[in-house]
């Protein structure tokens, strides 16, 4: 089969700029007074990178704290509204597509998880997905997920009840949005670990942190239950859905054992055309580094090449204005799976600094040192030479001279290289003889995460964690 008989239709970049990953190389799309908003122009250019490189189709959530009553008409909601449709026609000028996803159910700032079997909230679900999809009327695709934190639980909801009211939802969407794709996504809560969130007598839907791992109570016969009722319902989705399901129900996606979906895979593809949802193989949502992943990414392209005939996938991002290899090697992976990841670096780099960029590629895999979601690798070198080839790749960075390139880059690619530079230098020196592990916990936070210092009251307690993680690796690495 020659690689373009291959060559899957959807190859999606996935920009997850949720408030709770917000970060120095993520757009605030929230907080209108704070740093790292991005301009139209920002955008314009981000899409023409992704176009560059091969991506069918850019795709945003719609977080809950968009997805309720009162971001509809707040000047928030409504400005969101006008540089995301601005985003739309950015991808449609560079021929690509636009896809929204969202929970099923879960609405507001707080992350309550709305009830479908209850009959007021039902309609309040209801409301907000036919609001919110006429305000986007230029979109190809909308992808209907379970939600985050999960879907509900309460009141005899179960994984069927999710299905269920997923095929409503398709059909308002499809009525909103003739043209549009709907892609129906089984992963997340209950579907990821095929638990159910637990949700004590007297829960009304709110997010309690210490509840969630619940949902990674594992049971293969609500799975095959489960999967049999999707099978059931499909006829029932409007035609052409597609269906997002990765080769196996874990947080990584891995096929075999009891969680092996591959199977599942296969039966849905003999009517519908499926994707990859596989949020692992890229960053995760771990520390914010420059991530080299590659080994793993082209071989879970193969081994969804093998299983089923997948129709593509997504590249998940957080830090689209840091992970920028990623996105070309992700890109690449849907196109050609038999590449060499290295050899991909190689030409990304030569492309930006010449021939003098070669010499990069030999380095950037000891940013994964840490292992993280998704990076399981360990590093084969002790402290001092890791140290030592971390002062190395400063240098070589050093002296880079960016080249013309033919494709829009964003940002540019002498500030690429100066935040590639600024990780290298912090690396060495955290993997130092005698490091000032609070200093440099400042000027990491400060470079990444300083958005947080100006929202003391957020919930979520990721960048903190993922600050405190990194300086506890390299203080615990003898």
């Amino acid at each position: 089969m020659s690689d373009l008989a291959m060559r899957p239709t959807s190859i999606i970049f996935y920009n997850n700029f949720a408030s709770h990953l917000l970060c120095a190389y993520n757009p605030n799309m929230y907080y209108p007074g704070l740093p790292h908003r991005w301009s139209d122009e920002d955008w314009k250019t981000c899409v023409r990178m992704l176009a560059g490189f091969g991506f069918t189709t850019f795709e945003f959530w719609l977080e809950p704290r968009m997805f309720c009553r009162e971001a509809l008409d707040s000047d928030l909601g409504i400005e969101y509204t006008r540089q995301m449709n601005a985003v739309i026609g950015f991808t449609h000028d560079f021929g690509m597509k636009t896809e929204l996803i969202t929970g099923l159910a879960t609405s507001g700032a707080d992350w309550r998880t709305l009830c479908p079997n209850l009959d007021d909230e039902w309609r309040t679900i209801r409301f907000l997905w036919d609001a919110w999809t006429k305000r986007f009327t230029g979109l190809d695709s909308v992808g209907i997920f379970p939600g985050d934190p999960g879907a509900c639980s309460r009141h005899g909801c179960t994984a069927e009840t999710y299905i269920d009211k997923s095929v409503e939802i398709a059909g308002l969407i499809r009525r909103n949005l003739p043209r549009a794709e709907v892609e129906f996504h089984t992963w997340g809560p209950p579907f990821f670990g095929w638990g159910i969130i637990h949700m004590g007598p007297e829960s009304r839907g709110e997010f309690i942190g210490k509840d969630q791992a619940s949902a990674w109570t594992f049971s293969k016969e609500r799975a095959d239950k489960s999967m049999a009722h999707v099978l059931a319902r499909l006829k029932d989705f409007p035609e052409g859905t597609v269906v997002a399901i990765n080769l196996g129900f874990n947080s990584d996606g891995n096929p075999g054992g009891e969680s092996d979906a591959r199977a599942w895979a296969a039966a849905i593809a003999e009517t519908n055309p499926i994707r990859t949802w596989d949020y692992s193989l890229t960053e995760g949502e771990g520390t914010v580094l420059p991530h080299y992943r590659f080994d793993r990414l082209f071989e879970r392209r193969r081994q969804e090449r093998d299983a089923a005939p997948y129709s593509g996938g997504i590249c998940y991002s957080m830090t689209p204005m840091l992970n920028q290899l990623t996105a070309f090697e992700a890109a690449r992976s849907f196109r050609i799976p038999d590449s060499d990841p290295k050899a991909v670096a190689e030409e990304f780099f030569t492309r930006l600094f010449g021939d003098a960029g070669r010499e990069v590629v030999q380095y950037f895999p000891l940013f994964e040192a840490m292992p993280g979601w998704g990076s399981y690798q360990k590093c084969a070198l002790s402290r001092d030479e890791y140290h030592g080839k971390m002062a190395t790749l400063a240098t070589i960075l050093e002296d880079l001279k960016p080249c013309v390139v033919d494709t829009p880059f964003h940002p540019s690619v002498d500030e690429y290289r100066q935040e590639i530079l600024f990780f290298a230098r912090l690396c060495a020196d955290l993997s130092g003889p005698s490091p000032d592990y609070d200093a440099l916990r400042r000027a990491y936070w400060d470079r990444v995460y300083r958005i947080y210092d100006a929202l003391p009251g957020h919930p979520d307690p990721r960048a903190q964690g993922a600050t405190d993680e990194l300086i506890r690796f390299f203080a615990q690495w003898q």
